[in-house]
């Protein structure tokens, strides 16, 4: 079974699949794009064993949903995915417009509300990256998939850096600026650090800190 499962969605993404919970229960259509998940390298065959063992159409999609909220932040994203290519924007506009707030979050520090709006609105350099190559460790796993990378793009980093993690971290964030282009605000940035500490990756907020007021 792939390693995603038995991670976190992500704070922000978990809210909106909850508050739609009954919406997504009566609309899905899973069996159209589950598919993807098995492309994508999230689940495996027995996944889907588990859903089909739902006796009813909304039982297998109160199944997969339950299934999504445990198989890690990149999950969402495929999950918008297959629903696009499924032409079911009706389902992506409804959890898009989702308003979550901070206090709908599950527990920590809102650390992007910590940020001014000018500060989220910038778009980090590569010479600003170099201020956030300690911010998470060894955990460049978690890192990579929240920030959305292939698999291929987080081993080329860690076999080309074997001797510094900060390297690795480096690369797969840089990986993600190329990337996003533009998109690379420190406030997208903030929030997917957020993501990846509730998968489960050790963040050092105080490193963050220091690389902010470094901008």
């Amino acid at each position: 079974m792939p390693s995603t499962i038995n991670q976190p969605l992500g704070s922000e993404n978990e809210q909106r699949i909850k508050k739609n919970w009954t919406f997504l229960k009566t609309e899905l259509l899973q069996d159209d794009i589950r598919d993807k998940f098995m492309e994508e390298g999230i689940w495996d065959l027995p996944d889907f064993d588990e859903i089909d063992a739902g006796n009813v159409p909304q039982k297998q999609n109160e199944i997969f949903l339950k299934l999504l909220l445990r198989s890690g932040p990149r999950a969402y994203n495929v999950f918008l995915d297959a629903l696009r290519e499924k032409h079911s924007d009706h389902i992506i506009e409804k959890l898009e417009s989702t308003q979550i707030s901070a206090s709908d979050q599950a527990g920590g520090v809102d650390h992007l509300g910590e940020l001014s709006d000018e500060q989220k609105s910038h778009i980090l350099t590569e010479q600003n990256l170099l201020k956030f190559n300690k911010v998470v460790g060894s955990d460049i796993e978690i890192l990579g998939k929240t920030l959305g990378l292939a698999q291929a793009d987080i081993d080329v980093a860690r076999m080309e850096n074997t001797h510094s993690a900060a390297t690795q971290i480096h690369k797969v964030i840089l990986k993600w600026k190329h990337k996003n282009g533009r998109n690379a605000s420190l406030g997208t940035f903030t929030r997917l650090l957020m993501d990846a500490e509730n998968a489960g990756a050790r963040v050092d907020w105080d490193k963050f800190d220091e690389g902010v007021s470094g901008i």
